[in-house]
């Protein structure tokens, strides 16, 4: 697929820079996320998004809002999973873990990000 190929070569490129008080840094290469600021990049996040959707909606599990049923809650590029019960959980985890790494050729990035907000 040609659009595959080009999107690709596309977001291999993708360095930065960052900007304070005046002063730029020297370029880094991100290796994850789609790219700020282009019209392509919300269309191509809800096409993956769409794929997780889906394949936790097979799975039946999730909580009961007054007469609404939610397994997940999508914000911005955030995945909130519901669940009553703990291995409920630990298997929309999995699916997502799964659907990554078999349908998507992807995987998490677990590195945790520390912010202090106080």
């Amino acid at each position: 697929m040609i659009i595959v190929d080009v999107l690709c070569n596309w977001y291999s490129k993708l360095y930065y820079a960052v900007s304070c008080n005046g002063q730029l840094s020297a370029q880094f290469a991100v290796f994850s996320g789609v790219r700020q600021c282009s019209c392509l990049s919300p269309a191509i996040f809800n096409v993956f998004m769409n794929v997780f959707i889906q394949q936790l909606r097979c799975l039946g599990v999730g909580c009961c809002i007054s007469s609404l049923f939610l397994s997940c809650i999508l914000y911005a590029d955030d995945i909130l999973l519901l669940s009553p019960a703990v291995v409920g959980l630990q298997s929309m985890l999995d699916k997502c873990t799964n659907v990554l790494a078999e349908l998507l050729s992807f995987e998490f990035n677990v590195k945790v990000a520390l912010y202090s907000h106080w």
